[in-house]
């Protein structure tokens, strides 16, 4: 692990009222000058990490008429997406090939018939997820790992309430129904050579308030932009990556920053550099008003953003992402 990315316990934290405000301290300090961290004692099941990353590879082993079956839509996040069908680096205005990575997205495995989540839904948000025919046991494991990264990231965002200074609430009704997505990114072994400037994932900041990063295997290439250099985070096993994005950047006022990231191309070859990944991208609910947090304004009250919905943030940059 790059030792400059902070390793955050959440066994620690769940142990006294005095130990949540000690690595709530940890998480501001890192979320002011890295925007990154390792969390770890977690208290995700690892036999659940396993057939996550098991059932997974199996689905993308499989042909790809059979994944096209599912295959999705770039304005929803559901289903299965082909390789080179995104380049997240023009979010940042850089014209780039497309990335060699596919994907497979899920939503909310549960959306209530209430008038909330269907006047949601008349905007596009909570659309249906796409599930496989096989393997069998894809969509159990999958909702039952959606279930623990909603839970995980609910109580990410009180201690961050906690570590900016706010009641530890404070995010409670803004996230409770959120929009978040579930990805498995898969990035198969290089076959030829890559165009120029082609890379599996192209740099980034993520969209929303926070990411969730499993990644199992050995083969790495993650890596953030820190110091004007490119810095490698390996796998920690068991762990998560933890980052904030820029919805959290913006209603911090940049007191916490949105750091770049990519996916750097393997350095070994064959069926070694086979890489599976699982970001969860915690968003809160689509009509959330994202606007400085009193304890983030600078003086005079300023700030240095206008008002904006968490759901016009995500829906702008997605569309933007796929425009290869």
């Amino acid at each position: 692990m790059n030792n400059t990315v902070p390793i955050i316990d959440l066994a620690r934290a769940r142990s006294s009222e005095s130990e949540y405000l000690a690595v709530a301290e940890q998480i501001d300090d890192a979320n002011q000058h890295i925007g990154f961290l390792a969390l770890v004692n977690h208290g995700v099941p690892q036999a659940l990490l396993d057939e996550m990353y098991s059932v997974t590879a199996e689905f993308f082993d499989m042909p790809e008429e059979k994944k096209l079956e599912v295959l999705g839509s770039r304005h929803t996040s559901r289903g299965y997406i082909p390789s080179k069908q995104r380049a997240l680096a023009r979010t940042r205005g850089i014209q780039t090939p497309a990335d060699l990575v596919e994907l497979f997205s899920i939503g909310s495995p549960h959306v209530p018939d209430d008038p909330w989540f269907q006047r949601a839904q008349d905007l596009g948000y909570f659309a249906p997820n796409l599930w496989p025919s096989t393997p069998s046991g894809f969509r159990r494991i999958w909702e039952a790992y959606y279930r623990q990264m909603d839970s995980l990231a609910f109580e990410l965002m009180q201690l961050f309430a906690t570590a900016l200074g706010l009641d530890k609430h404070w995010f409670d009704a803004l996230v409770d129904r959120p929009i978040s997505n579930l990805f498995a990114n898969h990035y198969p072994p290089l076959t030829c050579e890559p165009e120029p400037g082609q890379i599996r994932v192209g740099e980034h900041t993520d969209y929303g308030s926070l990411t969730l990063l499993y990644q199992s295997d050995a083969v790495g290439g993650l890596e953030v932009f820190l110091d004007d250099a490119w810095c490698p985070i390996d796998p920690i096993p068991g762990s998560f990556v933890v980052n904030i994005g820029d919805l959290m950047a913006r209603w911090t006022n940049d007191r916490w920053i949105s750091t770049l990231h990519r996916v750097q191309n393997p350095t070994i070859g064959g069926a070694a550099s086979r890489r599976i990944s699982f970001p969860f991208f915690c968003q809160p609910n689509y009509d959330a008003a994202i606007e400085t947090l009193p304890t983030c304004r600078e003086p005079g009250g300023a700030s240095r953003y206008a008002t904006i919905t968490a759901g016009m943030n995500v829906s702008g940059k997605t569309d933007v992402s796929f425009d290869v």
